[in-house]
């Protein structure tokens, strides 16, 4: 016989929304869900700087080789993780749901994980990738800001994840003067992602985990590679 003061067992927990009340940490910082909509649209763009980046580079890596395979696979599974929180997204549109169901954060996470390989393949193509130190000055440039924007839009959402279901929290935001009790949106870790890229860190945030300065420390690397080795090629391109 069940203890009646225990807590209810609910068996549809991967419909139920994350982040709940129940998931608050000990210092009752305030976390709202991540809205699933506003995620799908980040990774629309991201995936719409992939098509381009992929298509620009096309010549640099062929099709029939094992890394243009490797390539290809990981653009497949990132199309299909997005069409399925497409899907979720305009489902919960429909039915008017307001928070975002648990089960889509495993596909959240898987997405992010691939679009952070398919990122670090297309920084490798520009960087070891002889083919593309032959391109002019401009298109350097080009390439240079499609992968700078992505690792920002990447990040941004990782911070985001990582502060919503982090144990304690990811983020230390500043006080709002006027609105004290406005939590943190998409675009505040847009910022954090954006200042970790140009000068290699947060500049008033404060980071609380290892989790989230390893997340930071990796984009760090990234952006280094990116910021040093490729604008090193732009500058001896023709």
């Amino acid at each position: 016989m069940s203890d009646p003061s225990s807590p209810p067992i609910h068996h549809n927990h991967l419909l139920d929304p994350i982040a709940g009340p129940e998931e608050l940490p000990d210092d009752a910082r305030q976390i709202h869900p991540i809205s699933l909509p506003i995620f799908v649209l980040v990774i629309m763009v991201i995936e719409l700087f992939d098509l381009v980046l992929t298509d620009r580079m096309h010549f640099a890596v062929p099709v029939n080789s094992s890394a243009g395979s490797v390539t290809k696979t990981i653009s497949i599974s990132s199309n299909l993780l997005f069409g399925i929180l497409l899907l979720v997204s305009l489902g919960m549109l429909l039915i008017s749901r307001r928070s975002t169901p648990r089960f889509a954060l495993y596909v959240m996470v898987a997405y992010l994980t691939v679009a952070t390989v398919n990122v670090m393949i297309n920084v490798a193509t520009l960087v070891i990738t002889p083919e593309i130190g032959r391109q002019t000055q401009n298109n350097l440039v080009i390439d240079l800001a499609l992968v700078f924007i992505s690792i920002t839009l990447i990040f941004s959402l990782w911070y985001q994840m990582a502060d919503t279901h982090l144990t304690g929290g990811a983020l230390d935001f500043p006080p709002n003067a006027a609105k004290p009790n406005d939590p943190p949106r998409w675009f505040d870790y847009f910022c954090v992602a954006f200042f970790t890229n140009t000068t290699f860190g947060p500049t008033l945030e404060g980071v609380r985990n290892r989790p989230t300065k390893a997340i930071m420390m990796f984009q760090t690397a990234l952006s280094l590679i990116i910021l040093v080795v490729l604008v090193a090629r732009i500058i001896k391109a023709p």
